[in-house]
């Protein structure tokens, strides 16, 4: 009876341990995966300040292009090729600021 009884006992205690090794693995995964829930937020959020910012310094500098060639304008004639670059960069930064 003795025997049955240990026997009994370390058949529960395996079952738990093994119930206590599941549960504590289920615990890893999920926060693996919140983890990995936080970082695609985190890449989605510097994606879009990557962007932002890409789009500000292309603004930036086609400003600094135009007010070069209408600062080359006001003191003299601009060629056709000039004329055609200051048209081209005032239409991209037009459709930019949209």
């Amino acid at each position: 009876m003795m025997e049955a009884i240990k026997a009994h006992l370390k058949g529960l205690l395996a079952s738990a341990g093994a119930a206590i090794a599941i549960v504590a693995a289920l615990f890893t995964i999920d926060a693996r995966y919140a983890h990995a829930d936080d970082v695609k937020k985190e890449q989605v959020q510097i994606q879009l300040v990557v962007q932002q910012t890409t789009t500000n310094l292309r603004k930036q500098l086609l400003e600094d292009k135009v007010f070069e060639l209408d600062m080359k304008k006001s003191q003299q004639k601009l060629n056709g090729v000039e004329e055609a670059l200051r048209e081209r960069y005032t239409r991209q930064l037009k459709e930019i600021s949209r």
